[in-house]
């Protein structure tokens, strides 16, 4: 049967050949006489014609080695600013994490690239994903410069990883802010309005930098919620409260405050509700800890608990070495892309980590490196 199956289709298409060059043909059309071209009447040689453009190359998969079921760092940082803490990374610590990232092949994408399965970075380089939680000033800081005019501080971290993208386009300017919503980044200066505040969101979103939810007040999910009613207050009154001001963004992710969510009868809440007529959704919640995220097309994707990497190596209790030991792991286990965000491709080795329903209208590759 697939025989006869393969054969129908070709003996048609031979069928339908012959009816087109074998039919009817109209009155017999006389051959013109030749006529000797007069001296000067030549015609103008045309252009040349346009090569045939060169096949690509194919793809080197012994070079890039791509696998794209591989781990994706999710980067957590707290304070930027003096000295160095259990929760707070300097400014020059900050600036060596940027290069030690870039020098290891890392390109910057956002959490929104991770959940619509969009990354869009060279082949052999890897995704790696900046998240900034409570959204103060050492985030997002103007200052005075000696002429009196306002600035964004050096030291801020949004303007180290601007600087550091004006140095290294390819790394690219990726980041998730998780804000404190009417006033985030607040400053005490005197000088600092509301109108900064604003300037400041705008400017995120202008410079490819997202706005996350981080709650209204901070507080534990667990213990300090008592009703459904005052949990939706504090997931959804923030982006009432950010539609106010850009009224056409809108957050899809949210930070849990102390990496603790609500009592699991309320915990759809997180995903998506309504507070005073403003609907909302998360796509991506983020946890606290503690190691690599799942990407899209593996079978372990948790985008409804995503885990964060602590950005520090500065003890905490018995811990310490959050952030060597996440890179360490992630040399063997990393996602590696293959340059195309319409294809899927990893070692056949990994195959059992795949969700064939992922896939969408991607296109799946496999390979054995060995080969």
């Amino acid at each position: 049967m697939k025989i006869k199956s393969f054969i129908l289709p070709v003996i048609l298409l031979v069928l339908l050949v012959a009816c087109a060059t074998t039919g009817p043909k109209g009155p017999a059309q006389k051959e013109p006489d030749s006529v000797p071209a007069l001296p000067g009447s030549e015609p103008e040689p045309g252009p040349e014609p346009e090569p045939e453009p060169a096949a690509e190359p194919p793809f080197d998969f012994a070079l890039y080695k791509p696998n794209e079921l591989g781990e994706i760092p999710v980067l957590m940082y707290h304070n930027i600013r003096e000295p160095e803490a259990v929760w707070t990374r300097t400014p020059d610590n900050f600036r060596a994490d940027l290069q030690r990232f870039y020098d290891l092949g890392y390109r910057l994408v956002s959490l929104t690239d991770v959940v619509t399965n969009n990354i869009n970075i060279p082949a052999g380089t890897s995704p790696l994903v900046l998240t900034f939680d409570d959204g103060s000033a050492g985030h997002f800081r103007l200052i005075k410069n000696e002429k009196g005019e306002i600035i964004v501080d050096p030291d801020c971290a949004v303007q180290i990883i601007l600087d550091f993208a004006g140095k290294h386009p390819e790394m690219g300017t990726a980041a998730t802010f998780f804000a404190h919503l009417p006033h985030p980044f607040a400053q005490a200066d005197s000088w600092y309005t509301g109108e900064h505040r604003t300037w400041k969101l705008e400017k995120l979103v202008e410079w490819g930098m997202e706005i996350g939810n981080h709650t209204l007040n901070h507080l534990n999910l667990r213990r300090d919620i008592k009703s459904p009613q005052q949990l939706l207050e504090q997931l959804g009154k923030p982006h009432r409260l950010l539609a106010e001001i850009l009224p056409a963004y809108k957050m899809n992710s949210l930070s849990l405050p102390y990496g603790i969510g609500p009592l699991d009868e309320w915990k759809d809440y997180l995903y998506s509700g309504e507070y005073q007529s403003t609907a909302y959704r998360h796509d991506a919640v983020v946890l606290v800890g503690s190691g690599p995220a799942k990407p899209y097309n593996h079978k372990d994707y948790s985008p409804a608990a995503m885990p964060r990497i602590r950005a520090s190596n500065y003890p905490d209790g018995g811990e310490s070495n959050f952030l060597d030991r996440a890179l360490e792991r992630l040399a063997k286990t990393r996602y590696i892309s293959d340059g195309d965000p319409d294809t899927v491709t990893f070692p056949e080795s990994a195959l059992e980590s795949f969700n064939i329903e992922s896939l969408g209208g991607k296109k799946l590759r496999c390979y054995r490196p060995e080969e």
